[in-house]
């Protein structure tokens, strides 16, 4: 672990002492047992931040104590002060054990000490803005820039086909800077930027900070902090907390979603999960704006989940759906929904849907065509049909389900006119790789980029590319 400097590369005498107050407090407890790191941080009269700042794992901590007791008393340094001792092997990396001995907000700060220690250069770890605009600098030197531009991401996730051709264009203004990325599942929740060629691989180290910081989100604001350039409103707070990862691996395919505008949605929400019959897509948008079409999402996504949960099969979840709608006692509420479920030994795709606009599917060659089938009235309106009918369509290998919302299509553009159909092929064509995630990004940025105006509504999109 490097100790605080002057400008002449030595160590301060501050730092110093503190790490001498620190292994003095740390020798009997640590001789007696399982004394923790908060207990030896109070033992020396330090903060925690101090404390691992020093010693950034128990392991650490232990080897420096053993150290001292071995050669500190000959080795010829002046009383009260310990000698710096040579960096050590870094050990294994273990989620569960970060998440044991750090506390959630100081999670970011360890994996930076960790990589910092493996490398041997200036690290920073940085997350992805909720709207996919930057990177931001979670933790790490100050040397190294507090945005990155433009990533290739969807939402918060950087899209994993992008990683090359991103590190292709750092390296243009960073020269002297590698790239890691956090993988989790094959999603990319961050990256490692390091001040020239480690000195070992950080891949370990970037493989369970992602799990890490993954786990210590639900324990801390300040990961979702960082990923907020302005205030949210409380809608968009309640649709980030109810929306799935952007980018899911399942059987047979690849799912991916997005919505916009990030920082004042309202009432749109997507979900998808796999289970045991399949996996299951969805996507909707409820009436109104603001906390009120939040609060009608929240319950429609939780009367899907329960039902989903509790074995039920399509049918049954747009019925529940249904009730929970009608039970608010509100007749202007209502929930437009395609739900869905993709089988892939049978390349079947069951869906129904509720007054929502229609699914497309883009062939191998790139055509666009519509999905036939009934278009039953929205969740909650008056017009309850009498039986809910599934429609099912086989879905080629190579070809794309894409499920949006009004919002996409009513979109306006610069020249006046609306996104429409045109739009969506014009985004569909320039995806690359045409793979789920590359081309929900390219439908992001289509929209986003169609008109310098704030959207009207909530444009939301999700795809499954079949593999």
């Amino acid at each position: 672990m490097r100790q605080k400097s002057d400008r002449s590369g030595t160590p301060r005498a501050d730092a110093l002492v503190s790490r001498e107050r620190i292994l003095r407090a740390a020798e009997p407890l640590l001789s007696e047992g399982n004394a923790s790191m908060d207990q030896v941080a109070a033992a020396a009269g330090v903060g925690r931040s101090t404390l691992y700042r020093h010693f950034p794992t128990r392991a650490a901590l232990a080897t420096a104590v053993a150290e001292r007791a071995t050669d500190g008393a000959d080795d010829g340094t002046a009383a009260g002060v310990a000698p710096i001792p040579l960096l050590a092997p870094a050990p294994p990396l273990e989620v569960t054990r970060i998440l044991e001995d750090v506390p959630a907000h100081l999670i970011a700060d360890q994996l930076v000490a960790e990589a910092r220690r493996v490398a041997g250069a200036a690290v920073g770890l940085y997350v992805v803005d909720i709207d996919g605009s930057a990177l931001v600098r979670l933790a790490g030197s100050e040397d190294l820039p507090e945005r990155l531009n433009r990533p290739p991401a969807l939402g918060p996730e950087i899209v994993p086909e992008g990683v090359p051709g991103f590190a292709a264009r750092l390296a243009r203004t960073l020269p002297r800077c590698t790239v890691t990325p956090l993988w989790l599942r094959g999603r990319v929740l961050g990256l490692l930027l390091c001040v020239g060629a480690p000195r070992a691989p950080l891949d370990d180290i970037a493989k369970q900070g992602a799990a890490a910081l993954e786990l210590a989100n639900d324990y801390t604001d300040l990961i979702e902090s960082a990923r907020r350039r302005k205030p949210t409103t409380a809608a968009a707070e309640v649709q980030h907390h109810l929306l799935p990862p952007r980018i899911a691996r399942i059987a047979g395919g690849q799912l991916a979603g997005g919505l916009l505008p990030s920082y004042e949605v309202g009432g749109d929400w997507f979900d998808f999960v796999e289970n045991r019959d399949g996996a299951w897509l969805a996507i909707a948008s409820a009436s109104g704006n603001g906390a009120t079409a939040a609060g009608l999402s929240a319950a429609a996504l939780g009367a899907l989940r329960a039902a989903r949960r509790g074995g039920r099969d399509l049918v049954d979840a747009v019925l529940a759906i249904d009730d929970v709608v009608r039970g608010l006692g509100d007749p202007r509420f209502r929930v437009t929904a395609i739900l869905a479920r993709w089988h892939a030994p049978t390349a079947q795709l069951a869906f129904v849907n509720c007054g929502h606009p229609p699914a497309r599917v883009v062939s191998r060659a790139g055509v666009l065509s519509t999905l036939a089938g009934p278009r039953h009235p929205p969740l909650g309106s008056d017009k309850r049909p009498p039986t809910i009918r599934v429609e099912r369509a086989r879905l080629s290998r190579g070809e794309r389900l894409v499920l949006l919302t009004d919002g996409v299509s009513v979109r306006t553009t610069r020249s006046g006119g609306r996104f429409g159909a045109r739009g969506l092929r014009r985004a569909i064509a320039s995806a690359s790789p045409p793979t789920a995630a590359g081309t929900a990004m390219a439908i992001q940025h289509a929209v986003a980029e169609s008109s310098p105006e704030r959207l009207a509504q909530d444009a939301t999109f999700v795809v499954l590319a079949v593999d």
